[in-house]
């Protein structure tokens, strides 16, 4: 997805990007995710951190229910996208379900090409 640099373009695209990288975990669209992920991309959790790999991994897991958002922040450095914002859902983590409160997470994307590709995610959720 392409942001352009309209004021509120910047705040309005980041946020979709949010949304449609939850949006593709909850209909289970791994290769629509997967185009969304930098080869490099690292995930950091309670858990300690992960690579892409393992992210796709515990992604795969999660079984996401409803999702609400709120909060969203975005900030542009460069060709750089930090997008902070809370999410509450339903979700699981080795088979245990997590907290369905609201907890902060915060992604990093980055411009290659025409297209932004998160770089780095945050779930900052207790486990």
């Amino acid at each position: 997805m392409a942001l352009d640099n309209h004021p509120n373009s910047i705040e309005v695209q980041a946020e979709q990007l949010e949304r449609l990288s939850v949006k593709y975990i909850q209909d289970k669209n791994w290769d629509a995710l997967g185009k969304m992920l930098d080869p490099a991309c690292q995930f950091v959790s309670s858990q300690g951190s992960c690579d892409r790999a393992q992210a796709m991994t515990l992604m795969k897991q999660m079984n996401l229910g409803p999702v609400t958002f709120k909060d969203f922040k975005v900030t542009q450095a460069g060709d750089n996208v930090i997008v902070s914002f809370w999410l509450a859902t339903t979700e699981f983590r080795d088979g245990k379900e997590l907290s369905p409160n609201f907890s902060p997470r915060i992604s990093v994307w980055k411009r290659v090409d025409a297209q932004w590709l998160c770089i780095a995610y945050a779930d900052l959720i207790a486990a």
